[in-house]
């Protein structure tokens, strides 16, 4: 009996890279068929609506659309669709923000495309997979990534974001004093260190975190007695 071709989507922002998944993924040796490709997450969402639910969805973690990995794969999974992670990301963070949202794979590019087909055949059956021992490490390592506390990530991602110090405690939910900002971010700090990284400034943290923090400003880099 004949099997039936698992129906994939992807969304990746490199086309070359798109056309290398429909090259390696679909030859005529494999059982997959890539049936729609996209560069954003918009633009896979609004097709959704015209396609038949596939089995299975490839994301790649570092896109340029806008859009959080996390959005897409929470987005797809709410449409009991298997999501597969595929990254070059090598920072555990935004690799356990995916994976919380309910990606179930990860594939790494370096990986080879074998091990990666395994991901996806694995994954489509309903089971947890990844490509190779570094994507299980970035998976379940908790000595790769710091244990912030909540209000410490919030901060944290304010910061990234290009709020000033003084903003933050206002946006923050429910709003704190800069004092408290201060003390949060320098515990963070305090977090990454203790696991060995070179942070030196807040911005440093937001980016061990993996937030897509700006470079650090000469402002970052002045400290003293925990302020800054």
């Amino acid at each position: 009996m004949t099997r039936m071709p698992l129906r994939l989507v992807a969304v990746d922002d490199h086309p070359i890279v798109v056309a290398g998944l429909v090259a390696l993924l679909t030859g005529p040796e494999n059982d997959l068929d890539l049936v729609h490709t996209a560069t954003s997450w918009p633009a896979l969402e609004e097709e959704l609506r015209h396609l038949d639910p596939p089995d299975l969805a490839l994301v790649d973690l570092n896109r340029s659309d806008g859009t959080a990995p996390e959005v897409a794969v929470a987005g797809l999974a709410a449409r009991g669709i298997p999501v597969v992670i595929i990254t070059s990301e090598m920072r555990p963070v935004p690799i356990r923000r995916a994976l919380a949202a309910g990606a179930r794979g990860l594939a790494l590019k370096s990986d080879p495309i074998e091990d990666m087909l395994d991901v996806i055949r694995t994954t489509a059956a309903g089971e947890q997979a990844w490509s190779s021992d570094i994507a299980f490490a970035l998976l379940s390592d908790r000595h790769l990534v710091g244990e912030l506390a909540p209000r410490e990530l919030e901060a944290l991602s304010l910061l990234a974001e290009g709020w000033p110090r003084k903003s933050i405690g206002r946006r923050m939910d429910p709003p704190v004093s800069t004092t408290t900002v201060i003390t949060h971010l320098t515990r963070a700090m305090g977090r990454y260190r203790d696991l060995g990284r070179a942070v030196d400034a807040p911005g440093d943290a937001a980016r061990a975190a993996g937030s897509p923090a700006a470079p650090p400003t000469a402002a970052d880099r002045t400290r003293g007695d925990g302020q800054f």
